[in-house]
């Protein structure tokens, strides 16, 4: 790291959200003053394309989605609504009108959405989002042509729905490889099979779509004793296992290596290194996952999807086993974000201390600190923090710059990136 640029994003409260696009060259920035914001790097610096009320409520997440369908963001508040947004570029920068309303979605729950990623395979899209009490939706384009229509292709809970007061935490990412691991290892399966992971309460949760296209439970990843805040699924897959990350309340930050192998295979007992995971769920068909109901009890669920949990596995061709390869006490004291690097070998972390540190993978395949940012000693103290890895696809050059967007006490809308 070489040093902070900064710059006033101008927001009037805290910013919540801030994403790179696909190819590192607009930051979006959303906040709890229900508006966002959209920056284009000109001649080396950010310059504001367009600001606009969004929501009217606080601003939870917001994701941009592929490159190839045009620009859309998509945006989740507290006012209960999902809205994507396109870029009409024939308005004229900060008009407030340059990124227009095309769909909106409001939450079948009476609790909002917190979390929302999208996932492009060529010039396809999907979108998954999850409320505030575990209730996750997988919607798709009705028109391939168009993203002005979405249709729902399934939804579950991802667990037991939390009782009225108890602090909860939900987060929902979807894998981002080129092609799904399930795919690699059976080139017949499914190209355009998808992946999932959730941070629900206090465990990691992967699902994974069948030969239907329908989302199974894969594996559960336990091992925190507190809320799960974060997840980062790594890219890089090839690499024979799926790397993926989590961060909890108890500052803890744990990384997972998952497993996927033809059941029945001989070789689905042990990982790469020859050590046995510590845990495995093979996969099972739908008659042996469903307990049966009487004709009131099926009748009731056929008519209430969201009250349904998706069980392990609906397919018989894969088996899931996962290894606990690291568990670090961050002393973050709340950990907030977690973030791969494009690569996959190093980790980002953030939280209540004020302090993003920078983890890197030896050769032994220890995770250790390589250094630290303490943002609290020029800015003052903060209460969380968000980051992003920019990763320039174009060129699939890895570049150590990230951006952290900041709860000040001093200015709550200071962008710093660091390069």
């Amino acid at each position: 790291m070489t040093g902070f640029n900064d710059f006033d994003a101008g927001h009037r409260d805290l910013v919540t959200v801030t994403k790179f696009n696909f190819y590192g060259t607009r930051i979006l920035t959303a906040s709890s003053d229900h508006r966002v914001k959209v920056w284009d790097q000109k001649d080396g610096t950010w310059q504001l394309t367009d600001t606009w009320r969004a929501h009217d409520a606080e601003i939870r997440d917001a994701a941009w989605n592929g490159p190839f369908t045009g620009q859309h963001i998509g945006t989740v508040g507290e006012d209960m609504k999902f809205k994507l947004w396109q870029e009409d570029v024939t308005q004229l920068p900060n008009s407030g009108r340059r990124f227009r309303n095309i769909f909106r979605l409001t939450s079948p729950v009476r609790t909002p959405y917190v979390s929302l990623d999208f996932r492009n395979i060529d010039l396809d899209s999907w979108l998954v989002l999850i409320t505030r009490d575990g209730l996750l939706t997988v919607l798709e384009p009705a028109n391939p042509d168009t993203l002005a229509e979405w249709q729902q292709i399934d939804q579950f809970r991802v667990c037991a729905e939390p009782s009225r007061g108890e602090e909860t935490s939900f987060k929902v990412q979807f894998q981002h490889d080129p092609v799904d691991i399930t795919h690699t290892i059976l080139p017949s399966w499914d190209r355009k099979s998808l992946s999932l992971v959730v941070a629900a309460m206090d465990t990691v949760k992967i699902y994974r779509t069948d030969a239907n296209r329908r989302f199974y439970h894969a594996i559960e990843l336990t091992g925190h004793t507190g809320l799960v805040r974060d997840i980062s699924w790594a890219n890089g897959s090839v690499r024979g296992c799926d790397l993926i990350a989590s961060g909890s309340k108890d500052g803890v930050v744990k990384v997972f290596e998952v497993y996927t192998t033809l059941a029945g295979s001989s070789g689905n007992s042990t990982n790469g290194n020859g050590n046995r995971p510590l845990s495995s769920s093979t996969t099972q068909s739908p008659a042996g996952r469903l307990a049966t109901q009487s004709g009131i009890g099926s009748a009731l669920a056929n008519r209430s999807p969201v009250a349904m949990h998706r069980h392990g596995g609906a397919d018989t061709h894969f088996k899931h086993t996962f290894k606990e390869v690291a568990s670090i006490d961050s002393t973050h004291l709340d950990v907030w974000q977690v973030e791969f690097s494009f690569a996959g070998d190093c980790l980002l972390t953030s939280g209540d201390d004020g302090i993003v540190r920078f983890w890197k993978r030896s050769i032994s395949g220890e995770w250790l600190e390589f250094s630290e940012a303490d943002l609290t000693d020029e800015y003052g103290t903060h209460f969380s923090t968000t980051l992003i890895f920019l990763s320039p696809r174009e060129l699939y050059v890895e570049t150590l710059q990230l951006t952290a967007f900041l709860s000040l006490c001093t200015d709550k809308s200071k962008l710093l990136i660091i390069d």
